[in-house]
């Protein structure tokens, strides 16, 4: 591989797993008690997984686009899981 390559592979690998210690430290610190036993803290480890396995399937390679759109997509799962797990809370709230 050449030096901007792994570069970008490296970074992308930081910020992945950065991602993934934020949304469980999240994720355990402010919904309410609950909710915080769920398995949505498993939501982006799993994602990525499908993703990796979707893309092995249909022969995409890994190149600095893939990385980009790995990156930006596990903003928007993120996202996701803190909105879904407050509506759990608040559903759960309310009876």
């Amino acid at each position: 591989m050449t030096t901007s390559i792994q570069s970008s592979v490296d970074d992308v690998e930081f910020e992945l797993m950065l991602t993934i210690g934020l949304v469980v430290l999240v994720i355990f610190l402010f919904p309410a008690q609950s909710v915080r036993d769920d398995y949505s803290q498993w939501a982006v480890p799993l994602s990525l997984v499908g993703t990796f396995a979707a893309m092995y399937m249909l022969g995409y390679s890994l190149d600095n686009l893939s990385l980009m759109a790995l990156t930006i997509s596990t903003g928007f799962v993120v996202d996701d899981a803190i909105v879904m797990i407050e509506n759990i809370s608040r559903y759960l709230e309310e009876g």
